[in-house]
């Protein structure tokens, strides 16, 4: 599985609610992901509502159309099993706190006051807990003390490998009890030719 954080609604409809650097793709989109073997999406980050809910439910819609699983949509971790082996997929948001799914019948998976209670009940129902996180400052190469503490704590309530993105730029490394942090993955698909860092 190649999994993605999609920093975007997938849709046509719906009116743009986000700043001036709000983003949306055209439904084809999510064919061409599938048939570049992308099957998995993180929704928790900043930039999924851009388009309203409208744009929202919309997204969701193209990706089981196009058979591509997601997560950071609630606090139930996505399960793939591979083998005999189960592999859980949970994505927290920094951000758009206002759309917690706790709270909203549509919204994303923030990090709240119950956080950790999610982390534990998802390492309950896996082998390997993979925990995705939408945080830290734009642009920096270096992780930031909220961005270590939160890393360090879904690792301690069980999850197995922490994945970051949102700062464009690829941040540091780190290994903490035998797991593997990753603070920032840098960009993958999204063009900031503007900055040599974020094209890297």
């Amino acid at each position: 599985y190649v999994v993605a954080n999609l920093e975007g609604p997938i849709t046509d409809k719906g009116q743009k609610v986000g700043s001036k650097y709000s983003f949306n793709m055209n439904p084809k989109v999510a064919e061409a992901l599938k048939l570049v073997n992308i099957r998995i999406l993180n929704l928790a980050n900043n930039h999924i509502f851009d388009y309203g809910k409208t744009g929202f439910e919309e997204t969701l819609k193209n990706l089981e159309n196009s058979k591509i699983k997601y997560f950071g949509n609630n606090y139930n971790p996505l399960i793939i099993e591979v083998g005999d082996t189960k592999i859980g997929f949970l994505g927290f948001s920094d951000f758009l706190k206002h759309l917690d799914a706790e709270k909203n019948n549509k919204g994303i998976a923030v990090i709240n006051q119950n956080f950790e209670n999610f982390i534990k009940k998802a390492k309950e129902k896996v082998d390997i807990l993979i925990v995705s996180f939408h945080w830290g400052d734009e642009y920096k190469k270096l992780a930031n003390q909220r961005q270590q503490t939160l890393a360090k704590l879904a690792i301690d309530l069980g999850a197995d490998l922490v994945v970051g993105h949102h700062p464009h730029v690829i941040q540091n490394i780190e290994k903490y009890k035998d797991k593997y942090i990753f603070y920032s993955l840098g960009n993958f698909i999204f063009d900031q030719n503007f900055s040599e860092d974020t094209m890297i």
